[in-house]
């Protein structure tokens, strides 16, 4: 092996080695995605979490749609909902993001065809 090709080695490894220890302290947020399923009140046009508090939706009437078909005709997430951070995914490591985006499965709220996991 020439000094060249040692040289390269030790970098690469050690550039490797760098970004795991980056991507395990840089996070990043999980986003609901478009395709997950909310429930909507057609009297005050909120969307609400699967998981919602049966107070919210008392005395109105309620639809299930996808979240991108709620955002798109008006509605807005319910305050007692977002505040609770229902809307919210997980904080991962970029290490892990990096693992679900090459589709190995890790801790998430949602599934990939948009099904709340709790």
């Amino acid at each position: 092996m020439g000094k060249n090709q040692k040289k390269a080695t030790v970098i690469t490894i050690s550039l490797i080695v760098i970004s795991l220890f980056l991507s395990i302290y840089i996070t990043v947020e999980e986003r609901m995605p478009g395709i997950a399923v909310v429930i909507v009140t057609l009297e005050d046009q909120y969307y609400h979490s699967i998981y919602f508090d049966y107070s919210c939706i008392a005395e109105k009437t309620a639809q299930t749609m996808t979240l991108s078909e709620a955002i798109s005709q008006g509605y807005i997430p319910h305050p007692l909902c977002r505040d609770l951070g229902y809307f919210r995914g997980n904080r991962r490591f970029l290490f892990h993001h990096t693992l679900s985006k090459l589709g190995m499965s890790v801790n998430t709220r949602w599934d990939k065809y948009g099904n709340w996991l709790w």
